[in-house]
């Protein structure tokens, strides 16, 4: 495969990659500013390809993708509305430009290169601040008509009230991220989430309920998604995704508790991400050249 590049859009950095096969061959990472946004991005691709050997760049970036234009239709965290931000840098780096979600881009990675690759039925669960995903069906990833496709983070958990950012009430989101965890930790007197997964790691009841709680939640809606389109695999992914440990057992019983006949069927398994902060440039290289 021809060297690919890509681009990953965070809240705060953008984090570039030239990759060959899945691997990296040489990475830069740069703070931002969104006012000036498209002079930052070129200044991080020129300084990872300045002969111009890459024709195209995968970008991705978090919120509501139209790929199909190259818009940036909404990004709460980034203040970005309807934001074409590929006819705006094209001709700053005189590349073709691939836009997509950030974690349509990392379920990719981990589906082609990581903790998916044995799997042609998988969903990635990003779980972080927020909670992303992305469904990868008969090996190919699943877009829908508009791009939109696979906002795990907003499939409702059965019983739960929590009013989620988006409006909605109930999403997983809501419960189980990380920021979701962060309210719960101090709303049961621990100052943050780190201690809150100290004490469940030392035994303490209060802590470990939480994040069973948290692990059904997700095991819940796991479960409900395989009911639809029949996974194999679940990779957990995102910062939060570190503390797989703590609700693994909630996780496999929300699961099997909301799978139908899940006594007689074949479960998906829990697995974690292997590609890291990686996922996401790994990923978005390949849309690049239209390998997805």
């Amino acid at each position: 495969m021809a060297l690919t590049l890509g681009v990953d859009i965070g809240g705060t950095k953008i984090a570039a990659a030239l990759v060959k096969n899945g691997e990296i061959i040489k990475k830069v990472e740069r703070a931002y500013h969104r006012e000036q946004i498209i002079e930052d991005l070129a200044t991080a691709i020129y300084e990872l390809d300045p002969a111009r050997e890459v024709e195209r760049v995968g970008i991705a970036c978090a919120g509501l993708i139209n790929s199909e234009q190259g818009v940036i239709t909404f990004a709460g965290n980034l203040d970005f509305e309807n934001f074409p931000l590929r006819d705006l840098l094209s001709p700053q780096i005189n590349r073709e430009i691939s836009l997509t979600n950030d974690a349509s881009a990392a379920g990719w990675g981990e589906f082609r290169y990581g903790a998916g690759r044995s799997f042609s039925h998988m969903a990635l669960l990003a779980v972080g601040t927020g909670i992303g995903g992305a469904l990868i069906l008969n090996r190919s990833l699943l877009l829908g008509a508009h791009g939109l496709a696979a906002e795990l983070g907003h499939l409702h958990v059965p019983g739960a009230t929590e009013k989620c950012p988006c409006g909605l009430i109930g999403c997983v989101e809501a419960v189980a991220s990380g920021r979701a965890m962060e309210r719960r930790a101090r709303e049961s007197g621990f100052a943050s989430t780190q201690e809150l997964a100290d004490a469940a790691r030392a035994g303490e009841k209060k802590a470990t309920a939480l994040f069973d709680e948290m692990g059904w939640a997700i095991g819940a809606i796991a479960g409900r998604l395989t009911n639809v389109v029949d996974l194999q695999v679940v990779v957990i992914g995102g910062g939060f995704g570190a503390t797989f440990d703590l609700w693994e057992p909630g996780a496999d019983r929300g699961l099997h508790e909301n799978i139908v006949v899940a006594h007689l069927r074949t479960v998906p398994e829990f697995k974690r991400a292997q590609l890291g902060n990686d996922a996401g440039v790994i990923g978005v290289a390949d849309f690049a050249y239209g390998k997805v």
